[in-house]
């Protein structure tokens, strides 16, 4: 394969608000995770405008050149699809999505390179940040605080590697050495771990610019890591795969499940952050305001149209129909029919996380002063128009910029997930009945009436908590790219694929293909061919 053109990072003086694409271009054939950054700034301005260059990579439309490697719209559907919620469309054959819901993807997919550069991208913004940050002329308290973001940032993109590729090369600083070799997990985690502590110490309780970092979101990504940690290391994830570099061997899971419990105690005795009454409001397109008091941490989107800085829903994420008339979706990927089974009827999650398209008969509705427009209803799984429903754009006539994005933020840290957490830690260190507790928390805003949360706690009740857990994690956030992610750190990755039924739904006639592409290896992304071709590094087993 032929060395693709690269294109170096350069960040100007001034990069202007979400400006990521501002670029030099020249000829490079250097690995991915090997990205450069000219530094020229010195004033407080010049390090403000790196540090919205540092966040641009969670969502920009285009980073260097290259196109939605991160939650503007790829990291949705490479961290949903491929799972017991999410499938490909029947018939869906585009190269950069069709295989994550397939199990069919390789080294060679695009959209592996471009999440991989793109994220490297991000942590190389961030280090040169923190390079030349000492140095700039500006309030010691605001210089801390810089700095704690982009420790945060920088923790925040090593995780998401970390998650989905396994151990990958650790750069600290802007200057680093192009043939640096992967670090296995207990190295890369302990950068991460390092970083997010930094982040909790620097920043304050709540950040001046609305959906920045603070010091809560920093502890709650360190309660995701430790979770995350010790349930791999007690599920024995990866073990049957002998491969060292992503070995959690290391994992002390009682110390991490201690620590995790602390951390999201503190956080929900003094965060400030709630559950809001409306679960529909965490995804519509304009009640960002609302969704603020409960994400702990968000992908920021922007309602200008020259910012560029969105999240594409169009794709799969919203009901398919009209989009020019309607807000709505292609449908390209398609809910499990399990999915549907697996809430109550009482539950109200399920009427607003599935349904079926928008149609000619489709009514409207009023959500603070906005309208949307109300796909028909989903009364089972075997129509054609069944379909994921979580987020919704509004009307298209009143949005002021493209039809096909979104205003809207993508949460990606909520205060629902820091209660699961806390439940999950809870139990793991002996309070099952502490743990129970979080988990009608959580189901008590599903239900019309609060006398009903008893029904769903009958209803959902499993004599092995973590299955129960588990559960409960995929009905409350489902589709959020938070599913591929918990399965393989309960072991469950594999039983879970192979449990669904090809005749469980409209869209589970993807399953047999699944099934057939299923391996035990593929709880880890392929590194990217490119990546390998250009580096020393070695490959994830299997690819």
């Amino acid at each position: 394969m032929k060395n693709r053109i690269l294109k170096n990072i350069v960040v100007l003086t001034f990069i202007g608000i979400y400006c990521s694409s501002c670029s030099n271009d020249f000829l490079d054939t250097k690995p991915l995770s090997f990205t450069t950054v000219e530094n020229f700034y010195q004033t407080a301005d010049d390090a403000e405008s790196a540090l919205i260059g540092c966040y641009s990579a969670l969502n920009a439309q285009s980073v260097q050149g290259v196109w939605r490697g991160n939650f503007n719209s790829s990291m949705t559907f490479m961290l949903s699809a491929g799972t017991d919620e999410l499938v490909t469309r029947d018939g869906l054959t585009a190269i950069g999505y069709a295989p994550f819901g397939n199990l069919a993807v390789t080294s060679q997919t695009p959209t592996i390179e471009e999440h991989f550069f793109t994220m490297f991208v991000g942590i190389n913004r961030c280090n040169y940040l923190l390079d030349a940050i000492e140095d700039t002329e500006m309030g010691e308290q605001r210089k801390a605080e810089i700095m704690g973001e982009a420790h945060f940032l920088r923790g925040l993109y090593y995780m998401y590697l970390a998650q989905m590729y396994g151990g990958v090369p650790v750069y600290t600083t802007g200057e680093h050495d192009e043939n640096a070799l992967r670090e296995p997990l207990d190295v890369v985690y302990a950068q991460i771990i390092s970083d997010f502590e930094t982040a909790y110490s620097n920043l304050p309780n709540r950040a001046d610019i609305q959906g920045r970092a603070n010091r809560w979101s920093a502890a709650g990504f360190l309660a995701k890591v430790y979770t995350y940690l010790a349930s791999c290391k007690t599920n024995g994830v990866g073990a049957d795969l002998g491969f060292e570099l992503n070995s959690f061997d290391w994992v002390d899971a009682d110390d991490f499940y201690t620590r995790a419990r602390d951390i999201t105690n503190g956080i929900i005795a003094q965060s400030g952050y709630e559950l809001i009454d409306n679960y529909d409001y965490l995804f519509r397109e304009t009640t960002n305001q609302f969704q603020m008091e409960e994400s702990l941490f968000s992908s920021v989107s922007s309602s200008s149209s020259i910012i560029g800085n969105y999240h594409v829903w169009v794709q799969w994420m919203v009901p398919p129909g009209n989009t020019t008339t309607m807000g709505g979706g292609y449908g390209w990927f398609r809910p499990t029919g399990e999915m549907f089974y697996k809430y109550n009827a009482l539950d109200m999650r399920r009427a607003h996380n599935l349904s079926n398209s928008f149609s000619a008969s489709s009514t409207t509705e009023t959500i603070e002063g906005d309208t949307y427009y109300v796909p028909d209803p989903a009364n089972g799984v075997t129509a054609g128009f069944y379909s994921v429903a979580k987020y919704r754009y509004v009307d298209p006539s009143s949005k002021p910029i493209d039809i096909s994005q979104s205003m809207g933020n993508y949460p990606l840290l909520r205060y629902a997930d820091i209660l699961l957490l806390n439940a999950e830690a809870l139990y793991m260190t002996g309070d099952e009945a502490g743990a129970r507790e979080r988990l009608t928390e959580v189901r008590t805003r599903s239900v019309s009436d609060v006398s009903q949360v008893d029904i769903l706690d009958d209803a959902y009740y499993k004599a092995d908590f973590l299955e129960e857990l588990l559960d409960e994690r995929s009905r409350e956030f489902a589709f959020e790219s938070q599913r591929r992610i918990d399965l393989i750190r309960f072991g469950k990755f594999y039983d879970a694929i192979m449990g669904l039924d090809e005749n469980g739904g409209r869209w589970n006639v993807a399953v047999p293909i699944m099934q057939a592409n299923l391996e035990p290896y593929k709880i880890w992304f392929p590194i990217p061919l490119t990546e390998i071709e250009l580096s020393p590094i070695e490959q994830n087993p299997g690819y």
